[in-house]
Formats: C-alpha cells, structure tokens, sequence
C-alpha cells in the first residue's frame, strides 16, 4: 500500500514537470565567423515568456558553458533575447540550460537545446605567436626632421603676422581718447581754437572773473607746456619761469612771468580787474600763442 502510494506520488510529480516544461522556438545568431569576445544573441520565443516573468536569481546561476551571459533584452516579436559572449577560441558547447520564469503565478520554465559553436582566434594563425591583432598599423613619419622643422617655422610665422594683423585692426577700429585728440592737433591751433571758445562763453561778461582768468592762464600754460615739452600745469608760476630758462628768450620768459602772476592775483587774490584790463589780458594771451 505504501509502496502504490509513493509511485503515485512519483508519476504526479513527473507529470507535472513535464507540464511545467514549455514548447519553445530557440535561435542563434550569428552561428558562424564568431570571434572570441564577439557577442552572440540566443533568441527564446515561447508562451508567457518575457523580461518581467523572469527568474533573475536563478537565471544568473544558470551554467552557459563556455558562454557568459551579458545582458538580457526584450525582442520585438514578444521573445527574448539572451546577450552571450565567449571568451575561449576552439571548439565549444552552448549548453542546455533551465530557463525559469512565471506565467499567471504558475512556475514554468523552457531548457534550451546545447549547441557546439567554433570560436576563431583573433590570433594570426601564420604566425606562432600571442601577439594580438594591431587595429591598423603603426604610424610612420613620412618626411624627415627639415620637413617638419620647417613647417613648424612657418607656422609661427604665420602666428606672428596674424597677431600684427590683429593688433593693427584693433588699433585702426578704436576710438581715440580725448587726450590722443588734442594731441594730433597743433599746440598753437589748439591753443587759439581754446581762447575763441572762452570769449564765446563770456564769462567775463556774467561775472565769473575768477574763472574765466584761471582758464585763460591754463590756456597759456597748456600751451607753452607742449610747445617746449614741459609739465607746466601742475607748477608754479615761478617754477614754470625756472623752467624755461633754457628754452625761451629771457624777455619773453619775464612777460610769461609776470601775465601769470597778473592771473594769479585775480584767481587767488581776488583782483576785481576793469572791463579794460580784462580786454588787454585776453589779448596778451592771444599774443604769447602767436609769438612764442
């Protein structure tokens, strides 16, 4: 009795694995001209079978033989796509292996087909050697030391006359400074284009003696400044004279002495000169530009 129990127990149990064993469509491509390390795909196609009913923990124990499963991908006809290296050349066998998975909380599996596979070397097979295939050969110098000391030579020239090109451009499109202005115009042009400008703001006229001497001396001192290339604005009016000792004649130096002195008692001083004087002194300015 007991013994018809366990054969009962038995033959259910094998009736059921073979349920649970699935008809399936096994493909491989490709299955020639493989080289070691090319990938090879092992396509599964069967009734349930997709990346989410998969096993993963036990698929990753499953034993490929000389294969090692990469990756995993779904196909575009509902199948399976196992991604496969071999890292072996020579004869070798994809083996059979389980593969598990669930369809409609049942646990099925498909147990692939073993398949023999040549691998070819990426080894020269003329040459007995473990040197590996270069991918293209190596570069060679195809012209001597002169060639390329020359080009180099060249090249810098060229990095030099650009550099000037670019600096002259540069210099051609920027706009002058009002310094670099007054500087292209003519000390004694200048110097009267100033003075006509202050009659025209007639400062005189509307009281502001002070400052229409102070401009009227800085005209002068601007002027004999550049004319004898001397920092006269920012001196006194004694050493603006000690100055120009050397470079005016002494008669002419005493006059720019005492006209200064004369505008530097109505700036600082406070001398209220007449409608006359005022006249005279404008005048006086104009002289020195003409003569000096």
């Amino acid at each position: 009795m007991c013994f018809a129990r366990k054969t009962v127990t038995v033959v259910l149990l094998f009736i059921i694995s073979v349920v649970n064993i699935c008809a399936f469509e096994q493909t491989l491509s490709p299955q020639d001209n493989i080289t070691v390390g090319d990938k090879v795909v092992l396509n599964i196609k069967a009734e349930g079978l997709t990346i989410d009913s998969l096993d993963k923990v036990k698929l990753s124990e499953a034993n490929f033989g000389d294969f090692e499963l990469l990756n995993v991908k779904a196909a575009q006809d509902n199948s399976v796509d196992f991604i496969l290296a071999a890292y072996k050349a020579g004869k070798v066998e994809l083996l059979s292996v389980e593969i598990p998975y669930t369809d409609t909380n049942q646990k099925k599996f498909v147990k692939t087909t073993a398949l023999p596979i040549e691998i070819k070397s990426v080894l020269d097979p003329n040459k007995p050697s473990t040197d590996i295939y270069d991918i293209r050969e190596i570069a060679k110098f195809r012209h001597g030391f002169l060639w390329y000391f020359t080009f180099i030579i060249i090249l810098l020239v060229l990095c030099i006359i650009g550099y000037f090109i670019y600096k002259y451009i540069k210099k051609k499109n920027r706009k002058p400074t009002q310094e670099e202005i007054i500087q292209s115009i003519p000390p004694k042009e200048y110097a009267l284009k100033q003075l006509e400008e202050l009659a025209a703001l007639d400062l005189s006229g509307k009281g502001h003696i002070k400052e229409y001497y102070d401009k009227l001396s800085d005209i002068v001192r601007f002027y004999v400044s550049r004319t004898y290339s001397v920092d006269g604005m920012e001196k006194t009016t004694t050493e603006l004279y000690s100055m120009l000792k050397n470079k005016i004649t002494p008669e002419h130096n005493r006059e720019l002495k005492n006209y200064l002195i004369n505008c530097d008692f109505v700036k600082f001083a406070k001398l209220i000169p007449s409608d006359e004087d005022i006249k005279k002194d404008f005048d006086v300015a104009k002289d020195f530009v003409e003569k000096l």
